[in-house]
């Protein structure tokens, strides 16, 4: 590999470096993190869902907000807690030992 041979090489690595600060890392650091349609983690972490019942369910009502609120978590929707406790209270359900009311 003769003079001309490196300098090639040189020349051709100089433009690789110079491609990659200028063009590929802007472009990873500026990519849109966000997914289209996402909610926001704190938006999840600070939600309640439904807001809990003014008078205690019945056993019936407790079981059909359960089914409706499939999606609600008991930790985060006043009302699916409060349908949760009327069927633990009622022998329906029963709660993980670690659970405290």
């Amino acid at each position: 590999m003769g003079e001309f041979g490196v300098t090639v090489i040189v020349v051709f690595g100089t433009l690789v470096l110079l491609v990659t600060v200028f063009w590929v890392l802007p472009w990873l650091l500026d990519r849109p993190t966000e997914v289209p349609g996402a909610v926001p983690v704190a938006e999840i972490l600070n939600r309640t869902c439904h807001a809990a019942p003014q008078v205690p369910y019945t056993v019936e009502q407790a079981h059909r907000v359960m089914q409706v609120r499939i999606n609600c978590d008991i930790a985060t929707c006043p009302d699916k807690y409060a349908a949760f406790w009327t069927m633990v209270d009622a022998g329906h359900a029963t709660p993980d030992a670690r659970v405290e009311r």
